[in-house]
């Protein structure tokens, strides 16, 4: 008796498992239908054999060109922006590789790789005209790494909220590198489809929306991060770089520490971040350094008036 209900016990866990298993794979076919690529609008790039997407408006000189931040999707960050610069000038966003409609990265990409495809990149575009970088975050190590060559006419740079190149070491314990059981989730989710299913039963309001939930649940983003992470974080003091921007026209704007207030572990390291940003200004002797009122890190989304605004100032200095 007790053998015949184990027996049946068995079979209908067996049962279970056939069911289970057939609905994940139902689910599994059903997302790779629905989400398929969205197509984006834009011109391609070739740097060494891979495309890189980037879409300019307006016309004319100077060439404003947008640099995002870590994992940032260029279109939500600078399309708001650009949409309100006047035509009057040439202004570009770009997805950097691993991202948007650009092609894939392999793991071992490297910051310095990044600053090659974005000078490569702007020589495209900008040819010997001048040239605003605007850069966030991350990007704003990136563009840096750009500033440093002597191959683009590079007339200003506004740093918004800029990564600094020791932060971990300055912020060790706070903010440390991405970790490994992190990474491996973000490879886990794409093979296994957890967020794909997920993201079946989910309304969107934009199509954006969704093009952002399908990248961060993919093996691209998963590839970027990888990338990220295997450079081991920023650790190298500032001065090791030997940046001496000279006379350049730089502008940093940071965020006002007092937007954190309800949110200790930023709140925290104000005062250090705030030295961050500081010696980042003291690379160039034309240089000045703004706190923008009421923004978190997310500058450009927090206050674009004042990066429009701070553009259209320094597009006026350049012309002159």
């Amino acid at each position: 008796m007790a053998y015949s209900l184990q027996r049946l016990a068995s079979k209908k866990l067996i049962f279970l498992s056939l069911i289970v298993l057939t609905g994940y794979c139902l689910l599994r076919v059903a997302a790779f239908f629905v989400h398929q690529p969205v197509p984006l609008s834009g011109d391609y790039f070739s740097f060494e054999g891979k495309q890189v997407r980037y879409v300019c408006t307006g016309s004319g000189k100077p060439y404003v060109f947008f640099e995002s931040g870590y994992g940032d999707d260029s279109q939500e960050v600078w399309l708001p922006i650009s949409e309100q610069l006047p035509e009057t000038f040439t202004s570009c966003y770009y997805d950097r590789l691993g991202h948007g409609g650009s092609d894939d990265i392999p793991t071992n990409f490297t910051t310095e790789q990044k600053a090659e495809v974005q000078a490569s990149l702007i020589q495209h575009i900008a040819g010997d005209n001048p040239v605003i970088l605007v850069a966030r975050s991350y990007g704003g190590i990136i563009s840096r790494r750009t500033a440093a060559k002597a191959n683009i006419n590079l007339a200003a740079l506004i740093l918004l909220d800029s990564a600094h190149e020791n932060q971990h070491e300055i912020l060790r314990g706070t903010f440390s590198p991405i970790s490994s059981y992190v990474q491996l989730w973000h490879y886990a989710d794409p093979i296994l489809g957890i967020s794909d299913i997920k993201n079946l039963f989910k309304k969107y309001d934009s199509s954006l929306t969704q093009r952002l939930d399908q990248y961060y649940s993919s093996l691209r983003y998963a590839n970027v991060m990888a990338a990220y992470r295997n450079e081991g974080g920023f650790f190298t003091p500032l001065e090791n770089y030997n940046y001496d921007f000279g006379d350049l026209k730089m502008v940093v704007m940071s965020h006002d520490r007092e937007a954190y207030k309800a949110a200790p572990r930023f709140y925290n390291v104000g005062d250090k971040w705030a030295d961050m940003q500081k010696s980042i200004a003291q690379l160039s002797r034309n240089s000045e350094h703004i706190v923008v009122k009421g923004a978190t890190h997310n500058i450009p989304g927090d206050a674009p008036e004042a990066v429009v605004a701070k553009i259209l100032e320094t597009v006026r200095f350049v012309s002159n």
